[in-house]
């Protein structure tokens, strides 16, 4: 963990856990605190791995009734803290930030991975099976995966950086032999992230990202930077 006070709140920033205050203001702390940066860096990559570490298999009727007690264990003692939540910290509250901070946040990683477990089953409308592909990307650093729910996809990008001035990048939809499609999706990344609808994946075999001049194209004009065989 940083040495940085600021530190405890890495955990929470990364797994969104952060209410609105808190997130501004880690937000705007992380901009200059290297410690902070490198702890973020370093928590990322098993955050973003935790939805596609585990099979997707049906989970027990009780789940949600233990998380959500979970989640109301901890709002109890937040809510014991009383006023004093909101004022300076001391040496002292800190230590009990920390507790009531690493608390909510454990909870909230072992929540989040039992309901990615649980969403190929519970979130498809009409019972559609759910699935996360991750994708092949050139650029160093970057990732991004294709969540597939019943025959349509969306793709989500991290650590991604903009094309060059003056283009965007575009989605294409490869079946077969035949040469990749236009899925109709151009998109653009802030702060490394960008989120896109891909449409209908039906009979497709790979979606694909390539830099294109804004507008987009009707064929690709650059080799592509991700590639999903879906």
């Amino acid at each position: 963990m940083s040495a940085c006070e600021h530190g405890i709140d890495t955990g929470a920033w990364v797994l969104g856990a952060l209410d609105a205050r808190d997130a501004a203001a880690f937000g705007e702390h992380l901009r200059t605190c290297a410690e902070c940066q490198a702890e973020v860096a370093r928590l990322r990559a098993p955050a973003d791995a935790m939805a596609l570490a585990t099979e997707q298999v049906a989970p027990p009727a009780a789940l949600k009734d233990r998380i959500m007690r979970t989640v109301e264990s901890e709002a109890q003692l937040l809510r014991a803290a009383g006023p004093e939540a909101d004022r300076a910290p001391t040496p002292e509250r800190r230590e009990r930030r920390r507790f009531f901070r690493t608390g909510p946040v454990a909870a909230l990683a072992a929540a989040t991975l039992a309901v990615g477990i649980a969403v190929g089953v519970l979130v498809s409308p009409g019972g559609e099976s759910t699935r996360t592909v991750r994708a092949q990307v050139t650029m160093s650093g970057a990732s991004a995966t294709v969540h597939v729910s019943g025959d349509r996809a969306r793709l989500e990008v991290r650590g991604m950086r903009n094309p060059p001035p003056g283009h965007v990048y575009e989605v294409w939809v490869k079946r077969g032999k035949n040469p990749p499609q236009p899925a109709g999706a151009l998109f653009t990344v802030l702060h490394g992230r960008g989120e896109v609808e891909v449409g209908s994946v039906k009979g497709v075999d790979q979606v694909m990202v390539t830099s294109e001049p804004a507008g987009g194209s009707t064929a690709p004009t650059s080799n592509p930077v991700i590639t999903a065989a879906v």
